[in-house]
């Protein structure tokens, strides 16, 4: 272990937690970063644990971008350690299983339902269908979804058209967003009725979305959805309700994961690559904007040009204490997140199931199983199947038991739903808690995140990454920013006549690990 640095020794960059946005940023400022992590191993939220042969991640991660340079650092950090397949999205609702995007994949399901979804899209979109109903009028544009994995059972899969161009029916200009309700959506939940419609609300959107968000929907506004989506194709939506949809096709429907060792694997892929000072099991206790000054739990104190943060933003406005101003402790007082048991169980039997996550919109504890043991074949021992259940939790929906109790809970679940027989052995069965898992879109949350970041911005701290910057980041998007983060401190540190370095690759010592 290399000797802890004394007190106030300098430090020119600190990064603050070894997540991947965090593992990005040191990899990509080089030598002069000291990489700062609470956890013994790297990985943050991206870690993952063995238990009696299985592999579990820290809820389900998988590998998937369109950015090439993300492809870049994947084959960078496993080289040939990874396997790529199709994937198999579902949903269980009404006894069965159909494939997402929900409101494109509706056979299978009751007639009733099929038909309640197709009406409630169509007067979403033409107005009421019954007489004296208002008169259709155009819609000023909005936000639609695109996030994966928070709203992504209702999207098309772009890649997986059922339909070509040469057939569909097209809708152009103001038509294409005629609807009996002028005014855009309020909140979440009008975005959901008005978009989508009474059916696909009722048989989906809101039952799942209140599992998966645990605050009242109407709290959310939509600008994390991401870039505009058009209206639900209808031909689509039909030919989904007639005949069984097909497997996706296209890149969106590919996707990573590494071969052996878990997402552990990918976050270790770092290591290596690291030329600065890596402290693992080491916390920041004290911060000090003013001074610029970090204090780890074993008393040691560093002097810093620049401090790259990846840790949840109100543990960062609360450790800098009162240097805060009042209206900055307020802003990070008022942020929300949503919180995440994921119950790990191995059964005692191969081949559960071919998918690979399967959504909840029901009365299931869980909102959505991630099929660890479909990620790659090596994460299950030999005759087990390895899965994980999700559930979240907040102030306004508390978990509903604790300990041995909601691992029998979700076993309960699961064999009620028919993802695992009664008969199965449970060869091994755990929790993992991750109190700050989904950050909230509540109405406040634009403003409230900008006032912090403009104060720890005029003291040389950069926030990067979901927890930091508040924002839903996948594991790709968390590259990334960790990218642009020590590309950012590059530049404020950098003189006015130095021309920029390039950022692709680090270059200096090797890291030291203690």
């Amino acid at each position: 272990m290399p000797p802890k640095p004394s007190a106030a020794q300098p430090a020119p960059v600190v990064v603050v937690g070894a997540g991947p946005t965090g593992l990005s940023a040191a990899y990509h400022l080089g030598a002069q970063a000291l990489l700062v992590e609470r956890e013994p191993r790297v990985g943050g939220w991206c870690r993952s644990l063995v238990d009696n042969g299985f592999t579990f991640d820290f809820a389900g991660h998988i590998m998937f971008s369109t950015d090439p340079y993300v492809h870049e650092l994947y084959r960078m950090l496993l080289g040939d350690n990874v396997h790529w397949q199709d994937r198999e999205a579902w949903i269980y609702s009404k006894d069965v299983y159909t494939r997402y995007p929900f409101q494109g994949s509706l056979y299978g399901l009751p007639a009733a339902v099929i038909k309640e979804c197709i009406v409630g899209a169509i007067e979403a979109r033409f107005g009421s269908l019954t007489a004296g109903s208002a008169p259709l009028q155009p819609v000023p544009a909005y936000a639609g979804p695109e996030r994966r994995e928070m709203f992504e059972p209702l999207l098309a899969d772009k890649g997986a058209s059922r339909i070509s161009a040469t057939k569909r029916t097209r809708y152009g200009g103001a038509e294409r967003r005629l609807r009996g309700v002028p005014s855009s959506p309020r909140n979440f939940k009008e975005f959901i009725y008005k978009v989508w419609g009474a059916g696909i609300a009722k048989h989906f959107a809101i039952p799942y979305n209140q599992k998966l968000w645990a605050v009242p929907l109407e709290e959310m506004e939509t600008s994390w959805l991401g870039g505009r989506v058009p209206l639900p194709n209808l031909e689509e939506m039909i030919e989904g309700a007639l005949s069984a949809a097909p497997k996706p096709m296209g890149p969106n429907a590919r996707f990573g994961y590494p071969l052996r060792g878990g997402f552990q694997a990918l976050m270790d892929g770092f290591l290596p690559h690291l030329r600065g000072d890596v402290r693992l099991g080491t916390q920041v206790t004290g911060l000090s904007p003013r001074q610029r000054t970090a204090t780890f739990d074993d008393g040691t104190t560093v002097r810093f040009d620049h401090l790259i943060s990846t840790m949840p933003l109100p543990q960062l406005v609360a450790l800098a204490g009162d240097e805060v101003p009042e209206d900055v402790q307020e802003a990070g007082r008022a942020l929300k997140h949503v919180s995440v048991r994921c119950v790990n169980i191995g059964v005692g039997r191969p081949a559960v199931t071919d998918k690979h996550w399967i959504y909840y919109p029901e009365d299931t504890v869980f909102h959505r199983i991630f099929v660890q043991g479909n990620a790659s074949p090596h994460c299950n021992p030999p005759g087990g199947f390895g899965f994980t259940c999700e559930i979240t939790y907040s102030p306004s929906k508390p978990l509903p038991c604790e300990g041995q109790a909601l691992i029998r809970r979700c076993i309960e679940d699961c064999i009620a739903t028919g993802f695992i027989q009664e008969s199965d052995p449970i060869w091994a069965a755990n929790q993992v808690d991750m109190p700050v898992a989904y950050v909230v879109y509540d109405h406040g949350r634009a403003e409230n995140v900008e006032r912090i970041r403009a104060w720890f911005a005029s003291h040389n701290i950069v926030l990067a990454g979901r927890y930091s910057e508040w924002e839903y980041y996948n594991s790709d998007h968390a590259f990334i920013a960790g990218r642009k983060a020590a590309q950012q401190v590059e530049e404020l540190r950098r003189p006015a006549t130095q021309a920029p370095p390039l950022l692709g690759r680090a270059s200096g010592s090797r890291a030291r690990v203690g």
